[in-house]
């Protein structure tokens, strides 16, 4: 096994030299480091593996490794591991890994480093088989749990739920079941192929031809579950029974249930594997497949004591337990699919949003509305623009009732008649405003100190980045030599186009990522969105306190160079994207950093769509004036039907929907939300982004001469078109600005006039 000192040979460098690498000392040279870095590959070193084996006695430790322990199936086997291990004097440590392989890997770092006996493995990698190579090399022995690595002779403890599905799947059919879903965790898992094969199996061999649209994977969790069951309960045929490999996939699959229960043809009753419990109590609407999982925790201590103690001629054992069948007589005699109907109405009401997830979201949800007021919904999606130019036009009809603004749209909407004032609906109904974020009803549905909008999608910009580079001894290094400056998130946009420029390969050939950033230039939103925070920062304004046009200055002349430098270290079709392709690029792992708004930033951690989950960390913007983005709910001053239109705008932007509603991809303006610690857990940027809204600006048009509202969607046409040409090398920065400053002031006094 390689010491230190062979890495130190190798490289051509002291022992004291290797030992400062290793500690991210910033006072190596660059060439030094590389040397230890190649010789440490080499050599396969591991730190501390040597101090482990030169130990004249055990630690009598053991790390624990397991996804979560909310899920009952996780902290019973904990429970009988520990049980186990402390009959035999081991301490047990617990790690949680949340489902992120970067973060399983810093456990796995902090085991060998502290040396322990062994480890006890819910892996949420199990084709990564060389992080466990490396831990036994090191000395540690390994029983994996639940999920078996395969092609490798592991110790291994484990369920038989090939035959209980397929039992279950088996005796459905027999009872006259056809429609059969099956919602499972990732297919890598052992545990949850084992779930999908028997359940095809088990519909080829009863001749029901396979429907892809009944199998769901999802990220063993809770969340992800919930969508899952939205995408089941709105298909053409609901299924009759869902299937669930694991009961935080049954409880996200009954809370969207119990939302569509009242307007569900049929309602689908789930069966779930779990845990074994004296009391299903919990569960009353589940029947529950129990696996003894605190008996699986005691086996794999056991297993593990016993290779610890007895390395020489261990033979790795692997134990499939049989799962209970104490609760399959409940699924022979359930009753057929319960029967709902849906209440009648003549009411409903049209409703006109933007094309975005979170109308997906509120879409998807509508069945409790449904079912607590009685009232249908109708809702129609619109482009950005399209929505802008439709609101002004059906605002003089009553086609629809409710619209979704964005919230730079209110000053305008409002004074030009097209909103209906909703003081009097508030202040007779106080609940409804009650939960929300402290101060973004100014923000968001005020003008002129009367209601007119609802808060909806909460919106504000956060710098997202590659932490694990940013960490990263070399790079760390390679930046300072470079720069003499630490490599940290950066505060200004000066030193944000530095950090971008180190991390294009163009600039860099030894980054890890093609660009420093991603960027989203596309006229006009994406262009004005991403500018306007340089302008404010470099200290640049549109207007004076008078109201008179001051854009043409040298700082937003400045700002806006900045902004067409960062352009060099973007992919070269930045300037066509708006938020989607940004974090597409940045979830492929493609960029080093990411400015966005929060509500379009959940697919960074599901790891089916980012190569970066568990990577990223995030920060306020260089500045520190993020621009506020969002969009409120408002009544068509012309609607006919102004009370149902105001519960439903209520019902949209309750507290009690904000966590569902969120789940589903909208960003909610309650405050309980950035509170949730599970939510939290799968968002962990969200109480950042309450520090970035106290911060934040909003877009914003001054008054015309006479106090005449100018339209604010005009003025963003206006700069964007400026900053669009320059970006795409059309014009110059100073005569795009020059420009712009022109026609904003043509604006003010067209409306003047």
């Amino acid at each position: 096994m390689p010491t230190i000192k062979d890495v130190a040979k190798l490289a051509g460098v002291s022992h004291g030299t290797v030992s400062n690498i290793l500690n991210g000392s910033k006072a190596v040279s660059l060439d030094k480091v590389k040397r230890v870095e190649h010789a440490i590959k080499v050599l396969g070193y591991q730190p501390d593996a040597t101090a482990r084996s030169l130990k004249k006695s055990k630690t009598m430790s053991v790390g624990v490794v397991l996804p979560n322990i909310t899920d009952a199936t996780f902290s019973q086997l904990f429970t009988g591991i520990e049980r186990a291990l402390s009959e035999k004097q081991y301490a047990a440590s617990l790690y949680i890994t949340s489902e992120i392989a970067a973060n399983e890997n810093k456990i796995f770092e902090q085991i060998r480093r502290q040396r322990m006996d062994g480890a006890i493995i819910a892996t949420c990698q199990p084709q990564n088989t060389k992080v466990f190579e490396e831990l036994l090399k090191a000395g540690i022995k390994l029983v994996f749990v639940e999920r078996n690595i395969e092609d490798k002779d592991y110790n291994f403890v484990g369920f038989n739920n090939y035959k209980i599905i397929y039992d279950t799947v088996c005796r459905l059919i027999s009872d006259g079941y056809k429609t059969i879903a099956i919602v499972t965790g990732p297919k890598e898992y052992s545990s949850e192929k084992l779930c999908i094969d028997s359940y095809l199996s088990a519909i080829e061999e009863h001749g029901i031809p396979s429907n892809n649209k009944l199998i769901e994977i999802t990220n063993f969790n809770k969340e992800s579950a919930f969508k899952a069951a939205f995408r089941l309960l709105q298909l053409g045929e609901v299924p009759e029974v869902i299937i669930t490999s694991s009961m935080q996939l049954a409880e996200g699959i009954m809370a969207a249930i119990n939302i569509c229960e009242g307007t569900l043809v049929r309602k689908p009753f789930v069966v779930s594997l779990g845990e074994d419990s004296w009391t299903n109590i919990s569960y009353p609407d589940i029947i529950k497949l129990p696996r003894q999982f605190i008996q699986a925790g005691e086996i794999a201590a056991d297993i593990l004591i016993d290779n610890i103690q007895n390395p020489a001629f261990y033979d790795a054992k692997s134990i499939m337990l049989d799962c209970l069948d104490k609760n399959a007589g409940k699924i022979c005699g359930a009753r057929p699919p319960k029967q709902h109907v849906t209440r009648n109405s003549s009411d409903t009401l049209k409703v006109l949003m933007l094309d975005s997830s979170a109308s997906y979201a509120t879409y998807s949800l509508l069945a409790d509305f449904r079912k607590a007021e009685g009232i249908n919904v109708d809702i129609d999606v619109l482009s950005y623009k399209e929505l802008y130019e439709a609101i002004k036009q059906e605002s003089l009809s009553g086609t629809y009732d409710v619209f979704e603004i964005d919230i730079p749209w209110l000053p305008e909407m409002a004074e030009r008649g097209y909103l209906t004032d909703l003081t009097r609906y508030i202040e007779a109904n106080p609940k409804t405003i009650e939960g929300l974020i402290p101060g973004i009803l100014d923000e968001y549905a005020k003008y002129d100190d009367k209601f007119y909008v609802m808060p909806y999608m909460f919106g504000t910009q956060l710098l997202f980045y590659r932490k694990d580079l940013f960490e990263d001894i070399k790079y760390q290094r390679m930046f300072y030599d470079q720069y003499r400056a630490e490599l940290n998130p950066p505060k200004t946009w000066i030193e944000f186009n530095a950090v971008a420029k180190f991390f294009t390969k163009e600039y860099n050939p030894e980054s890890p990522t093609l660009y420093g950033t991603t960027l989203g230039g596309k006229f006009s939103s994406g262009a004005v969105c991403e500018f306007l925070p340089r302008k404010w920062a470099f200290g640049g304004s549109s207007f004076d306190e008078k109201g008179n046009v001051i854009l043409d200055s040298k700082e937003t002349v400045k700002a806006l160079k900045n902004y067409c430098e960062s352009f060099n270290y973007a992919s070269p079709t930045s300037t066509e994207h708006w938020w989607g392709e940004q974090v597409e690029e940045f979830c492929q792992g493609k960029a080093a950093m990411m400015v966005l708004f929060i509500s379009h930033a959940t697919d960074i951690n599901d790891r089916y769509k980012s190569k970066v989950a568990g990577k990223v960390g995030f920060d306020i913007i260089p500045g520190q004036k993020p621009l506020l983005g969002g969009w409120s709910l408002g009544i068509n001053s012309n609607s006919s039907k102004k009370d149902s239109a105001f519960k439903f705008i209520s019902w949209a932007c309750c507290k009690e929907m904000a966590i569902p509603y969120t789940i589903l991809g909208g960003s909610t303006p309650c405050v309980n939300l950035y509170k949730n610690s599970e939510l939290v857990l799968v968002y962990p940027w969200l109480p950042k982004s309450l520090e970035s809204f106290k911060i934040s600006k909003k877009r914003s048009m001054p008054k015309a001469v006479g106090g005449v509202v100018v339209s604010e969607r005009q003025y963003e046409e206006i700069l964007g078109e400026a900053v669009y040409k320059s970006i795409t090398n059309q014009m110059s920065p100073e005569e795009a600005i020059g420009i712009a400053a022109s026609k904003l002031q043509n604006l003010l006094i067209k409306n003047t006039n």
